[in-house]
């Protein structure tokens, strides 16, 4: 009786919009296929950018590194493919790493709800870009990852990031602490079919927000567009 036929996995299977096929491909990948991918996206990420070289979830902050600790030494290292990145680990005082590793893992659950994500899985899906507001380097870090969703961490981001966003949907999420303040951010889909949002506040900021607020602006990431990505 001959074998079940099983298509063979390409290195377009590495971009699929759903993030478990993105992690099933390159987990698949030879490792010298696998080298020559991260290869060519590491020179294009800005320094103090962790993450996959094929990212479902790419999350852009302009903000300078305040939580980089002396006592902590960073090391620059290449994008992964199929495995966590190193600096997404990186173990700040200020609790923005931790932050945004507990924002992956809302942000991926909701692409497949009936599945259990291992936090190994999802790290494996995301990269951090610190864009420096500088247009120039969001735009090759995109072309080469690929995602699905990109949400940018504070609004000079976004306004630097020169994407294009059809009719966002607007989220006001209440500081906990001054009942007259709120912090605003967006989802929206972008022309190709990509899921972009603004976030209400920066994860540096976690002090200044109810997680639940924060969680309840995540969970509604609108990952139901029937457009596909190009």
């Amino acid at each position: 009786m001959p074998a079940p036929y099983h298509r063979a996995i390409g290195l377009d299977d590495l971009y699929d919009p759903d993030p478990w096929g993105r992690l099933v491909a390159a987990r698949a990948l030879r490792e010298r296929a696998a080298q020559r991918v991260a290869r060519r996206a590491s020179p294009l990420v800005p320094r103090r950018s962790p993450g996959a070289a094929n990212a479902w979830l790419v999350m852009v902050t302009s903000k300078e590194p305040a939580w980089e600790d002396p006592l902590a030494l960073w090391v620059e290292r290449p994008m992964t493919l199929g495995q966590p990145h190193e600096g997404l680990f990186y173990p700040d005082r200020l609790g923005f790493w931790a932050e945004v590793r507990r924002w992956s893992a809302v942000l991926v659950g909701r692409a497949d709800r009936s599945r259990r994500w291992d936090p190994g899985d999802v790290l494996s899906l995301v990269a951090v870009v610190h864009s420096s507001s500088e247009p120039s380097v969001l735009g090759p870090v995109l072309e080469l990852t690929r995602p699905r969703v990109v949400l940018f961490l504070d609004e000079p981001g976004w306004r630097a990031g020169g994407l294009v966003v059809d009719a966002p949907v607007a989220f006001s999420m209440p500081d906990p602490y001054r009942p007259a303040l709120s912090y605003n951010g967006f989802w929206g889909i972008d022309p190709t079919g990509r899921v972009v949002g603004k976030a209400p506040q920066h994860p540096a900021s976690h002090k200044l927000y109810d997680a639940r607020d924060m969680d309840r602006f995540l969970r509604a990431v609108p990952l139901t567009s029937s457009r596909s990505l190009t």
